[in-house]
């Protein structure tokens, strides 16, 4: 086997490696779940100005799910276009696009998954590589560019298969991070009950601290209730939601609710060793609002 037969068959390993990687990659943006605890009612509890860079791209990118969706299409076309020969060019460029933006993001916003993104970033370099000197001629030199050679008629058999398990492989990738992604995205979407969401107190009567804001997380994959008091303290505790009762168990304590219509809720009971009595009303979510604020 010569030189040219091992940079070859490397060139073939990177690209079905970073194809495969990159349609993963993608498709936890395809199926909006990589950003989807913080479109969570707590999330919106926690103040702007506490956020870390990182939490604050995370949440700049789960406002918009077109968007998030968008990217990641970009990825998983850049993976899928590796798969054939005439687009590999075309695929590896898509990708080069796609990852130079997730890298300078994840660079500038102190994100600490910095690896995967970089080393995704130098295999798409290493794929494209083979086109350098003619992309060079094409933007920068003016000239005209040849067609790289095609491949010899030896082996076409063993390239056809080769893209086929390629193009196998892919389709796998895609099942599977749907299927899991799909599942992940109703864990975390489907409210189990009307009190899910955030609320503001209007009225508040008991001996402890204020209550300010509430957030009630009763999903699937989500179930606390998240407290903000006029202490600037917080609370954040595991929940119950017992909607026949109509009572909510949050850690130790035992609060009676009533919910006389969409957008109203009374809270009574003892929490944290003092008797409340809350008056509140919902307050849309984010995601669920258009407002410029």
């Amino acid at each position: 086997m010569n030189r040219t037969e091992v940079a070859h068959r490397l060139h073939a390993m990177i690209r079905v490696a970073l194809s495969l990687a990159i349609i993963a990659f993608g498709m936890v943006k395809v199926i909006p779940t990589q950003f989807i605890t913080f479109t969570l009612p707590g999330e919106m509890l926690v103040p702007l100005g506490e956020s870390s860079p990182s939490g604050m791209l995370w949440k700049f990118m789960a406002t918009s799910t077109p968007y998030t969706v968008i990217t990641g299409v970009v990825e998983v076309l850049g993976g899928l276009l590796l798969i054939f020969r005439r687009t590999v060019l075309l695929g590896a460029l898509v990708c080069l696009v796609a990852l130079v933006q997730v890298s300078i993001l994840n660079l500038a916003y102190g994100v600490p998954v910095l690896v995967t993104p970089l080393l995704m970033l130098a295999m798409a370099l290493a794929v494209s590589m083979p086109w350098w000197p003619r992309l060079i001629d094409v933007l920068f030199r003016n000239r005209d560019s040849a067609a790289l050679p095609e491949p010899s008629s030896h082996g076409r058999r063993i390239r056809m298969v080769g893209t086929a398990v390629h193009a196998t492989a892919a389709v796998l990738v895609i099942a599977f991070m749907g299927g899991n992604g799909i599942r992940t995205y109703y864990d975390y979407t489907e409210r189990l009950s009307a009190l899910d969401g955030v609320w503001a107190v209007d009225e508040f009567h008991g001996t402890g601290p204020r209550w300010v804001r509430l957030a009630i997380e009763d999903r699937p994959a989500a179930k606390r209730l998240v407290l903000a008091r006029d202490t600037a303290e917080s609370a954040t505790l595991e929940l119950t939601v017992d909607t026949t009762e109509q009572v909510l168990r949050a850690g130790n304590w035992t609060l009676r609710y009533a919910h006389p219509s969409d957008t109203v809720l009374r809270i009574t009971g003892e929490f944290d060793g003092a008797p409340v009595d809350a008056t509140l009303h919902r307050i849309p979510l984010r995601t669920e609002s258009r407002e410029f604020r």
